[in-house]
């Protein structure tokens, strides 16, 4: 495998850099090289990642009613047995808010021992904010539901949880009876998402002190450009599907299909090139790039970082 040059960064970020691998070991990182490495995977990883999670698509309020609804007309033990079997956190509220059931699960995310400590307690102790409460409680009332709504919730130690919760209303003979609700806590999630974006944030201050642009090229067309480009004259969004070969001045054009081939079927090729481009102005550039082959979409692709070096 191919080893990569040293990665030169700029005086100003040093220092924090330096700082940060020595002091939090427990990020992983040995250099500051390695870290501006991981900094463009996770650049480009990140480009199309969708924000919402699958789980949150799969919360089906329509058929919890539906249970509710088959449950009420049966026995209270097979009610019970129904309610509890349940998927995720379910709660239901009488009218006048009251908890007249709930499965165990939302009683452990919640931090009570069971369930029998939430019965019977006003739904409004569970939410750090009575007044957004009651605009969703308000949504409901209005339409019958409220679907994926993040709120935060309080444990029973009094730490905050962000949930996210659809609720609906339970009618018998046109007369409001009560309300269901299914939850999902999400408190790690935001929290891994928050960490992850101050990370994003720190590596595309790298990157953009680094290099001129990111680009990533499948098939031999561009599929993502970051960055300012000003070494090649185009603005990213101009780059994208565009044939790189038509980038590349003529004489440096078999070299690039040949180191690219190589790069592609698994074989050692250094990852720092020199080579010319043609700007959009039309007159020739050096630049320099550092190659890697990634996974984009699903396929293998190049990702590249450029910089100027007339």
């Amino acid at each position: 495998m191919a080893k990569y040059s040293t990665i030169s960064v700029p005086q100003e970020l040093h220092d924090e850099l330096q700082n940060m691998v020595k002091t939090k070991p427990e990020l992983g990182y040995s250099s500051i090289a390695e870290f501006c490495k991981e900094a463009i995977r996770v650049h480009v990883s990140n480009i199309r990642a969708e924000r919402k999670e699958a789980f949150i698509q799969q919360l089906n309020l329509p058929g919890i009613l539906k249970d509710i609804e088959l449950a009420s007309q049966t026995k209270g033990g097979e009610y019970r047995e129904i309610f509890e079997n349940l998927m995720g956190c379910v709660f239901l509220i009488s009218p006048d808010g009251k908890i007249v059931n709930c499965n165990n699960e939302i009683a452990d995310h919640l931090g009570y021992s069971s369930k029998g400590e939430l019965l019977e307690k006003d739904i409004s102790t569970l939410f750090a904010d009575i007044r957004s409460m009651d605009e969703m409680m308000g949504y409901v009332i209005k339409n019958g539901f409220v679907r994926n709504h993040e709120i935060k919730l309080v444990r029973k130690d009094g730490k905050l949880l962000d949930f996210v919760l659809s609720v609906g209303t339970i009618r018998e003979n046109g007369k409001v009876k009560g309300y269901v609700g299914t939850g999902e806590d999400i408190t790690v999630r935001k929290m891994v998402e928050a960490r992850l974006k101050r990370e994003r944030d720190l590596y595309s201050q790298i990157i953009n002190e680094m290099y001129d642009a990111v680009i990533v090229f499948q098939d031999g067309k561009i599929k993502f450009a970051g960055g300012q480009c000003k070494s090649i004259g185009y603005p990213p969004e101009e780059l994208i599907g565009m044939r790189v070969l038509d980038l590349i001045a003529s004489e440096d054009r078999k070299r690039v299909i040949e180191i690219t081939r190589k790069r592609l079927n698994g074989e050692d090729v250094p990852p720092i090139q020199r080579f010319g481009v043609i700007s959009k102005e039309g007159d020739v550039r050096k630049i320099e790039t550092s190659t890697r082959v990634i996974e984009y979409e699903g396929r293998p692709a190049s990702l590249s970082v450029v910089r100027l070096v007339d």
